[in-house]
């Protein structure tokens, strides 16, 4: 294997490792909130949204997951109290999902807890290296997302 192969692989499961870790610092953290890393995901998702709220759908495509998978998500979070569902009036069979108070007040604090968290992951790495991770990053993805990469026999 060359030399750039075995440096993609690396990049590769670092990647995979660092995304590993911060869901499970997450995870750490939000349980003092009841929530997964999941499922604060969810609800970032419900209240990017908008004010009119998403649909299932928009949840589902926010988190990559399937309809039925981001519904069961919505259901916990209404258990919760974190959400509410009502009738879309836009499309009879289908719902709104919207932020309750506790929902709103819950994803406050928690993206608060979120950016300490972060900011407690960088302390004492140096801003440049920081910066050069994020641009470097960044065009891999873009590399990622741009090309069609089949494999070659």
């Amino acid at each position: 294997m060359s030399d750039r192969s075995e440096l993609a692989l690396q990049l590769t499961d670092a990647v995979a490792a660092a995304q590993a870790a911060v869901e499970r610092a997450g995870d750490r953290a939000f349980r003092a909130y009841r929530l997964s890393h999941r499922a604060h995901a969810a609800l970032n998702a419900v209240d990017g949204s908008g004010p009119d709220g998403g649909r299932p759908k928009d949840v589902a495509a926010a988190l990559g997951v399937s309809r039925a998978a981001a519904t069961t998500f919505i259901q916990r979070l209404e258990l919760k109290g974190l959400v509410e569902t009502t009738p879309d009036a836009e499309d009879d069979r289908g719902v709104r999902v919207t932020l309750t108070r506790q929902g709103l007040e819950v994803l406050l604090r928690v993206g608060q807890l979120e950016r300490r968290l972060a900011a407690r992951a960088i302390e004492g790495l140096p801003a440049s290296g920081i910066a050069r991770a994020v641009h470097l990053l960044e065009g891999f993805k873009r590399r990622l997302e741009e090309r069609q990469i089949g494999v070659v026999r």
